[in-house]
């Protein structure tokens, strides 16, 4: 695993490239998200009924960054979705019931609401559901954002990872790397731009210098590396993205001239 600190420092320090818009701001009104693909994997012809089934799923999932697809596969010994996002698989359903509110929820639609409205992020908690595991660093997360002349624009967001409603975003942010599901460990992802969630802070990785290297990240000047290369992973959600709040970052980078790092 690469961790974010060593990633969102070096970025930053790309000084000679940079524009004066940052970075969560310039990601949100520039950057569309990367799409999802829901392939349908069937050995037979479709029936009628499995048709109408599809053509329901796709409308639901019509508005988000999604493509739905059906794929011929004879060598399978059952039909069955499948979640892939830049190639990867992220998850399989055999039940078309399982694919309810995969585009959207409630935790969701209160993250989408914050970054709509100008905060510079959303840090969100996952939790693993041991408090001797989660309290501790849940105090740390608090500690350092209410120290943070950011504070007002960064919401703290907790999420347990046995939440049955949330149970898509969940299997999102656990695919964000390919071995975060074999962690048990309480897990901090910066959400930003439009629904973009950074490589997370794990267990003891979940520092006060850790976390102000992701904030520096967000409120650093853009450059072109982070244009061509932007880190993080899309989750998947309904939304239109146009017409955001001006990011509240700059008032506060305008009344403090000290905060501004170029």
């Amino acid at each position: 695993m690469k961790p974010i600190f060593i990633k969102t420092i070096l970025i930053a320090g790309i000084l000679s490239l940079a524009c004066t818009t940052k970075v969560s701001e310039w990601v949100l009104t520039n950057s569309l998200p990367n799409e999802y693909l829901l392939a349908y994997y069937h050995k037979d012809p479709l029936s009628e009924t499995v048709r109408e089934q599809n053509s329901e799923i796709a409308r639901e999932i019509s508005s988000a960054n999604i493509q739905f697809r059906s794929v011929l596969k004879k060598d399978i010994e059952k039909p069955y979705y499948a979640l892939i996002y830049n190639n990867r698989l992220f998850s399989k359903y055999y039940n078309p019931q399982e694919l309810n509110d995969l585009s959207v929820s409630p935790l969701r639609k209160k993250i989408a609401a914050e970054l709509m409205s100008g905060k510079l992020c959303v840090m969100l908690y996952l939790k693993t559901g041991i408090p001797a595991k989660d309290d501790p660093e849940l105090q740390i997360i608090k500690r350092t954002i209410t120290a943070s002349p950011f504070r007002e624009i960064i919401p703290v967001v907790e999420l347990d990872r046995n939440n049955v409603e949330e149970k898509h975003l969940v299997s999102m942010l656990l695919n964000v790397e390919d071995d975060l599901k074999e962690i048990n460990e309480p897990m901090l992802f910066g959400v930003f731009a439009r629904f973009k969630a950074l490589e997370p802070l794990l267990g003891k990785g979940i520092t006060e210098e850790n976390i102000n290297l992701m904030i520096d990240f967000l409120t650093a000047d853009c450059s072109c590396l982070i244009k061509d290369d932007l880190p993080g992973t899309d989750i998947l959600f309904t939304k239109n993205w146009e017409n955001p709040m001006p990011a509240m970052v700059n008032q506060i980078l305008d009344a403090n001239p000290i905060l501004v790092h170029h």
